[in-house]
């Protein structure tokens, strides 16, 4: 049977990004936000869900894992641990400022201003986060797979 980390792990690398590219037709596409905004909300939402879900069961995998085997684990498995992390925290920085941001200084009809670009600029930022950390983690993954199957080369 499959861990249920590579299942959710799988979802989560493929819904994060995907919330981060809307989010940023949302932050430079003004045109685009009464469209976008519900679906904004609720990809940010999964994607955030979707990352704590799949640390969750990274963490039984790797007790597992660590029980199992006599050795210590590779160092990738631990890189890896950490970036998983690293998009959690990213993904929920994403919901966040999506939270903060489209209900009011990003909202639909809003006219331009100082407050709106700094809005822009965070939105975009964190949607960055999220693509930049979805590839370290992605990265790492396959390192750390490599690494603790016997006969793989990286």
């Amino acid at each position: 049977m499959m861990p249920a980390h590579v299942v959710v792990g799988h979802v989560a690398v493929i819904v994060a990004p995907l919330a981060a590219l809307l989010a940023l037709v949302y932050a430079l596409a003004a045109g685009s936000r009464r469209g976008t905004r519900a679906g904004l909300v609720a990809a940010a939402t999964i994607a955030f869900g979707l990352c704590a879900w799949a640390g969750e069961a990274g963490g039984d995998l790797l007790d597992e894992l660590s029980a199992a085997t006599p050795a210590d684990l590779p160092e990738e498995v631990a890189t890896h641990a950490h970036g998983s992390d690293a998009l959690t925290v990213a993904a929920f920085v994403l919901l966040a400022v999506v939270l903060a941001v489209v209900w009011r200084w990003l909202r639909p009809g809003r006219t331009a201003g100082t407050a709106p670009r700094v809005a822009q600029v965070a939105l975009v930022l964190a949607s960055l986060g999220v693509l930049l950390t979805t590839a370290t983690v992605l990265t790492a993954a396959m390192r750390a797979v490599w690494a603790t199957q016997p006969g793989w080369v990286a």
